[in-house]
């Protein structure tokens, strides 16, 4: 896993090493070199604001890009620089402004988190280092959510990745490998069901008989931690070849724990939603099945009813009583739970308030990529 900052200590002990000043501990609080108990003084010193009284260790920019500044106190001439692990740099230092009176304002550019509704957290390091004065220090620059789920469902490998063809595998005769990756669906008595199926790359719920169907995802016990988190996925209802459309209706609950956050003062936990149909006319088709079908909805750790092991998604179509209906086929992709993680000295972006709440993804949801399974 790529650590910034010990990469970067890494590279400043080799330069350091080069000019000939061994045995340099780069920190802001560094050691005195006669008494090892003595503060510095000199410092580097990075705010998120001209106000704030603590220096920030840690920060998290915006899953759409763009420049963040960061406000520098030193009484010592710095240089800056951006390092992370990607092949293409994703940040650079776009500006150093000398205010005066040991006053600084760096400015990062700032690349979006992706080109389509991708959230993972990614990370790197602001540097800010004076090697004359064997000093330097490290702002850690996160940007996106730590994931607790993650599926693109790149391991269903039945039948075709297009969505006219119905070539899927039922749920009751996934692979063993596949089951054991803990998603579920219910099997209605007296019937032939789950009538989940999987695709190849992404998954159907319900058939043309109309039969309804629901996936679950797997239990993650590490939610019992968290407070708030986001849900995101991609999902699109079914139109046939004679251009013959099925009903779009999906419901999106939370079980086991937790709430929607933002309904029915924080009690509801369930959400009903009216999803798109892919476009057969378009060129691209089917590759461009998943254009516009992207949604984010909020989750909330409540007193009671608090996120736990237990919790779990449940996605429905269709009618679950076994009975033939009228078709309600949907295709469901890109299944993530992230949290949002607020302390003290730190927050993560808040997906759900900058998307305006629970619904369509308004952010990188909004690209038209067209690319079905990324």
């Amino acid at each position: 896993m790529f650590n910034p900052i010990k990469r970067t200590l890494m590279n400043l002990s080799g330069f350091f090493a080069g000019m000939g000043l061994l045995g340099v501990l780069v920190n802001v609080s560094s050691c005195d070199r006669n008494d090892p108990n003595a503060e510095r003084k000199e410092f580097i010193q990075v705010f998120q604001t001209q106000d704030q009284e603590e220096p920030l260790t840690t920060y998290s920019v915006g899953v759409l890009g763009g420049e963040f500044s960061f406000y520098v106190k030193s009484n010592v001439e710095f240089s800056a620089a951006w390092q992370d692990d990607a092949s293409s740099p994703w940040a650079s230092v776009k500006d150093v402004k000398d205010n005066g009176g040991g006053n600084y304002v760096v400015t990062l550019q700032v690349s979006p988190r992706s080109t389509y509704a991708y959230y993972t957290r990614r990370t790197g390091t602001l540097m800010l280092t004076s090697p004359e004065n064997m000093l330097g220090t490290f702002v850690t620059v996160h940007q996106g959510l730590y994931a607790r789920l993650s599926s693109d469902f790149s391991w269903s490998k039945y039948g075709s990745s297009d969505p006219r063809r119905d070539d899927g595998t039922a749920f009751s005769s996934w692979s063993q490998t596949n089951l054991d990756r803990g998603w579920g669906s219910t099997k209605i008595e007296g019937t032939d069901g789950p009538y989940l199926y999987g695709k190849n790359g992404y998954l159907l719920l319900g058939d043309a008989a109309g039969h309804g169907a629901d996936l679950l995802t797997p239990y993650v016990n590490d939610m019992v931690s968290d407070s708030l988190a986001v849900l995101s996925f991609r999902a699109v209802a079914y139109t046939d070849l004679e251009g013959n459309k099925d009903a779009n209706k999906l419901s999106v609950e939370i079980i086991g724990g937790g709430v929607l956050r933002g309904t029915d003062n924080t009690t509801a936990t369930r959400l009903d939603i009216d999803l798109p149909y892919y476009d057969m006319n378009d060129e691209s088709f089917p590759n461009s099945m998943w254009n516009g079908s992207d949604f984010l909805i909020g989750l909330e750790s409540t007193a009671a009813s608090p996120l736990s092991g237990n919790t779990r998604i449940r996605f429905t179509a269709g009618d679950m009583s076994g009975a033939a209906g009228t078709p309600n086929r949907v295709f469901i992709d890109n299944v993530y739970i992230r949290r949002i993680a607020v302390t003290k000295t730190y927050a993560d972006e808040d997906l759900w308030v900058l998307n305006g709440g629970n619904g369509a993804d308004k952010l990188l949801g909004a690209q038209t990529e067209e690319s079905s399974n990324q």
